[in-house]
């Protein structure tokens, strides 16, 4: 009897298995990514330089323990104003190009967002 209990288990184990592995496919992600996510933590955009496709929102989040801000370097986005630690700050880019911007608290701090058309 308890051979029969041990296969039944291994089955709804295996099972289980199949169905975790079969709901992980690469194909299943969304077809389209509508977000990106720059950090600032060490008085440092990361990545750098971020290429996304027109229409999508970067987020920049504050992981630093004192203040920053996100400003365009030629006024082509709006600023971010102070963003405290673990404050986010977002922008949607619609038109595509070259869009530099640097903290006004701490001017070496420099990042570029490069849109692509689709």
């Amino acid at each position: 009897m308890k051979s029969n209990h041990f296969a039944t288990l291994l089955a709804v184990v295996a099972l289980g298995g199949a169905l975790v592995m079969g709901s992980v496919h690469a194909g299943d992600a969304p077809a389209t990514d509508t977000g990106k996510q720059v950090a600032v933590f060490n008085y440092k955009f990361d990545p750098a330089v971020l290429t996304i496709p027109v229409g999508t929102t970067v987020t920049w989040v504050n992981k630093d323990e004192v203040p920053h801000t996100v400003m365009s370097s030629d006024k082509r986005f709006t600023s971010s104003g102070a963003l405290d630690t673990g404050d986010k700050y977002s922008y949607t880019f619609t038109t595509a190009g070259s869009y530099e911007y640097f903290c006004t608290l701490h001017p070496f701090m420099k990042g570029k967002v490069v849109v692509t058309a689709n």
